[in-house]
């Protein structure tokens, strides 16, 4: 096994000058990004951090991100990069949960970080980045939390001269707790041990072709298996990432054309998006997009013809995984094609099967539950010994899908209620739990729909409380201030009452069909 961190080591010594990391036009080397990670490696130890505890990061996309991610596996520590669309209640929760012996945090966290704070839920060693990138809007609620400046440890350390030895990490060691973007209870932290890393990003290389020349650009942020693979896949081969915070069409746009972009990993959505809102996107020049991963979400097929049209010089990647498992399918560009509508056969040490609810293997062709067995299978959640996701050594996705008699996977949907939307996952109860606590509303209900593009889309049904009156654009401010962009409905419903069942539950059902 390589661990990633060592796969740093290595590149920094090979290709010093190699350009690393690329954002808001700023630069950074391999050699660089190698020397400020050991710096902040060597802070924390020297601040009491040991091997196996929790570091937590809560930022925007910025290079010190990298290197803290890089510093936490050269210690030995466990990386929880907690999600940075989370508001405070789930910040409460993954602190919690995890106990992190430090918290890394972007400027743009402050008021968040503030708030935890008086909720004494923050570790004791608190570090904050510089301001980078774009100025935010300032947080009214934002208050003074007592941290150290990381310019600060930087420039100390540097003027000390202190080398670092990494610490020795096996296969088996935790590396990383990555939180699922939402539950009907609460996120969960799946753990990944240095093995699954170093695994996956070698099978990840060795599939996609990557190598030095190569430019990627970072869409999501490092709380994403994806985002974390694109990084450790492109320090192993000695390529470039381009870190992107703005998601507008045209930014992304530009990106793609200044940075000269070669890989991009995205779900389906973000495509509709570009193809939808931006139609400049159809005729753009972008000779240098060498292929697309796409996962995470089923994409219509006249879209994904669509853009293939678009982009007819650019392979595509069908892929399928959770982050339990990292990936677990690809479809190779020479069969997007002759299987279309695919999400390709079992990667290099995995097995794939297709169970019903007596978890017996079901025919080809049969609709039953994804189940994943072999390579990249994660030891489980944090401190959730009991789940009946991880079971004899396999994990029960909870997705549907079918198995044709050559093996190809195809992705049919979710056994349960959670949503794929926007890259995310998510749950309905979720969203009205919010909706119910604005003043006014009795009862509310969210259900899902495909919007024309086949993309998924939110829709709320209230019912006022008597006297109470309530517009959309009140609802809307509500949930923008209280949750996730995700998880905000695209329109609201005023009704009188909402359908309920046998057992006095609300009926989605009926209630999607009323809406038809």
């Amino acid at each position: 096994m390589i661990p990633v961190h060592d796969m740093l080591r290595r590149t920094a010594r090979d290709r010093p000058d190699k350009e690393a990391i690329a954002w808001h036009g700023g630069r950074i080397n391999y050699a660089t990004l190698d020397e400020m990670s050991s710096q902040i490696a060597t802070f924390l130890k020297d601040a009491g951090v040991e091997r196996g505890m929790r570091v937590a990061i809560y930022s925007a996309k910025c290079v010190e991100e990298v290197a803290v991610i890089f510093a936490i596996m050269k210690l030995g520590a466990v990386l929880v990069h907690v999600n940075p669309a989370f508001r405070d209640d789930k910040l409460l929760h993954v602190l919690a949960e995890c106990e992190p012996a430090a918290l890394f945090f972007h400027p743009s966290k402050r008021g968040a970080v503030a708030r935890a704070a008086r909720a004494s839920a923050l570790p004791p060693l608190l570090i904050r980045f510089g301001a980078d990138g774009p100025v935010v809007a300032a947080d009214p609620d934002a208050g003074c939390v007592a941290a150290i400046e990381l310019s600060t440890i930087l420039h100390d350390l540097a003027a000390a001269g202190e080398t670092f030895a990494d610490v020795f990490s096996v296969a088996d060691d935790l590396a990383a707790i990555i939180y699922t973007s939402g539950t009907t209870a609460s996120a969960k932290g799946i753990m990944v041990t240095h093995g699954i890393l170093s695994q996956a990003t070698l099978v990840s290389a060795q599939l996609l072709g990557n190598v030095a020349d190569d430019r990627l650009i970072s869409l999501t942020p490092f709380s994403f298996d994806g985002a974390l693979s694109q990084l450790f896949t492109m320090t192993l081969v000695g390529g470039t990432l381009v870190l992107q915070d703005s998601l507008f069409p045209k930014d992304v746009l530009a990106t793609l054309t200044a940075e000269r972009i070669t890989g991009v990993h995205a779900v389906p959505s973000f495509w509709r998006m570009m193809q939808d809102r931006y139609p400049v996107f159809a005729d753009a020049a972008l000779p240098c997009l060498r292929y697309l991963s796409l996962i995470g979400e089923s994409f219509p097929e006249a879209d994904l013809l669509r853009l293939k049209r678009t982009l007819a010089s650019t392979d595509f990647y069908m892929m399928y995984g959770t982050t339990e498992a990292f990936r677990s399918t690809c479809l190779a560009p020479a069969e997007f094609f002759t299987k279309r509508g695919s999400a390709g056969r079992p990667l290099s040490g995995v097995t794939i099967g297709i169970v019903d609810e007596h978890g017996q293997p079901c025919p080809p062709g049969t609709v039953g539950e994804i189940v994943h067995a072999g390579a990249f299978v994660s030891p489980g959640y944090w401190k959730r010994a009991t789940s009946t996701t991880f079971r004899d050594g396999r994990i029960y996705t909870g997705d549907l899908g079918t198995l044709d008699a050559d093996g190809y996977l195809r992705f049919v949907g979710r056994k349960d209620t959670m949503v794929k939307r926007l890259g995310y996952q998510l749950y309905p109860e979720d969203v009205e739990a919010c909706l119910q606590t604005l003043d006014g509303v009795a009862l509310a209900a969210v259900t899902c729909r495909p919007d024309p593009s086949g993309a998924q889309a939110l829709r709320a049904f209230i019912v006022c409380r008597r006297g109470a009156t309530l517009g959309e654009t009140a609802v809307a401010q509500h949930c923008r201030r209280h949750l996730p962009y995700y998880m905000v409905p695209d329109d609201v419903v005023f009704v009188d009452s909402l359908p309920t069942t046998g057992n006095s539950k609300i009926d989605r059902g009926r209630l999607r069909m009323e809406q038809v």
